[in-house]
């Protein structure tokens, strides 16, 4: 059994990477944190990653840039109401800690936590593993250590973005050089790819969140902040509390904004938004505000969004609460679920996530962009291995030529691949599709069709 937690280790302003840093008057750490990840290159790419619809369709639907936005700004809130419980409760933060940088740590965090995403999102994560598993050249992994075929057959966003906050983004400097306390609160699966996807595990176990590449770098983070091993020589770790609000978060933005996506498009009737959303949203959603009939579409969606605003607000102080009901078990590392399901209207969230999954993310136009962006993911990923096991070939030399950091017999064969991925997870959903109908010379590259 892991060692209890203290609140004293977990907000540390030490980093990874780099050497230390001097302290800003401007910016607390966590704020640093922020920036670095909002002025990062794969955090502008999220603006060409799908969210749920396809992009082109409007231009009110979100991508993965505004729902990661949209996320930090709740796990701010959420973060900040919890310091403030926190400290009222007689929690001492380390020196110089306050509720307001609590919920600067769990922003910061939340707006990493889809970094990692490849085009299509989740589609996308389920085409690169397909890809390894049923259609990649006889013998391709062998060799492989069984952690490593388990990152590549198991193939997991979350798991990416850590690596590239500490590895791929700015190498020289070993990652972002975020603080250890920002990783903890991003770092929701703390577990390698063999021990993921344990039912038994709880919540942490759902999935994993740390490639065979950067175990030594969360092995250090971990230590920074006092996290131990679950079990001895076991590779799976009791999350950081903040990262149950990071979690929170998510869940909060994506179903309610999703929803409101799906009323926008119509595959949400008005009737059924209303009856999901206004039981969440308090006193106002039996105000006549809430309830008179609306003709003008426009009228609608203004209401359909301050609906939302009040159900997002009634959702943050429950999730505190729930938060402050179960502190003592995530610090004696015994609570491992999601906050959400411990709320009042845990119900009423359930209901919204059912309606988003059979209206919205089964919908036709979905479920093609879906199959478009698996076709194009694992075309790349074929004519990416193929010229990396055929050098002399005329494709496999063009393409060493044209991407020499990609396609490179340096380092072992898992080295190797996990170039690859990184290179078609890093992709926007408008470049793998135009890449691929190049690559298949179903499209001249410079634009002409």
């Amino acid at each position: 059994m892991a060692r209890p937690l203290d609140w004293k280790h977990l907000l540390p302003d030490s980093r990874t990477g780099a050497p230390p840093e001097t302290v800003s008057t401007a910016r607390s750490p966590f704020q640093r944190d922020h920036d670095r990840i909002l002025f990062s290159g794969p955090f502008r790419r999220l603006a060409d990653k799908t969210q749920v619809f396809p992009l082109p369709v409007d231009d009110h639907v979100h991508s993965r840039l505004t729902h990661s936005l949209e996320v930090a700004t709740i796990g701010r809130s959420l973060g900040t109401q919890v310091g403030h419980r926190l400290i009222e409760s007689g929690v001492r933060l380390p020196d110089g800690r306050d509720a307001r940088d609590v919920g600067d740590c769990v922003a910061a965090a939340c707006l990493a936590h889809d970094l990692g995403n490849p085009p299509f999102g989740h589609v996308g994560e389920r085409a690169i593993q397909e890809y390894f598993e049923c259609h990649a050249p006889a013998g391709l992994l062998d060799g492989l250590s069984p952690r490593e075929r388990a990152d590549l057959l198991r193939f997991e966003g979350n798991a990416q973005a850590f690596r590239i906050l500490t590895r791929l983004e700015q190498p020289q400097r070993g990652g972002l050089g975020l603080t250890h306390a920002t990783l903890g609160a991003f770092m929701k699966y703390p577990c390698t790819a063999e021990h993921g996807g344990r039912k038994d595990r709880g919540r942490s176990a759902k999935k994993h969140g740390v490639m065979a590449t950067e175990l030594a770098a969360w092995e250090q983070t971990a230590a920074a902040l006092g996290l131990e091993r679950r079990t001895a020589g076991v590779d799976h770790w009791p999350r950081h509390p903040l990262a149950f609000l990071t979690e929170a978060a998510d869940d909060v933005a994506y179903l309610l904004l999703d929803l409101e996506d799906g009323f926008r498009l119509k595959h949400v009737s008005e009737a059924d938004y209303l009856d999901l959303v206004r039981p969440l949203a308090g006193e106002s959603g039996t105000s006549a505000e809430a309830t008179a009939p609306l003709s003008n579409r426009n009228d609608q969606m203004d209401r359909a969004a301050w609906l939302r605003a009040r159900a997002i607000d009634t959702l943050i102080h429950e999730l505190a609460d729930a938060f402050m009901a179960n502190v003592e078990g995530m610090l004696a590392c015994t609570f491992d679920d999601e906050l959400r399901r411990f709320i009042p209207h845990a119900e009423s969230l359930g209901r919204v996530e059912r309606v988003c999954r059979a209206q919205c993310y089964d919908a036709r136009d979905v479920l093609k962009m879906e199959l478009a962006g698996a076709e194009a993911i694992q075309g790349l990923l074929d004519c990416f291995v193929t010229a990396l096991r055929s050098p002399g070939t005329l494709r496999g030399d063009h393409q060493r030529m044209l991407r020499s950091r990609v396609i490179s017999d340096a380092g072992s064969r898992y080295d190797q691949l996990v170039r690859i991925t990184d290179h078609v997870a890093g992709m926007t959903d408008n470049y793998a599709v135009r890449l691929y109908r190049e690559l298949r010379g179903m499209r001249y590259p410079g634009g002409r069709d």
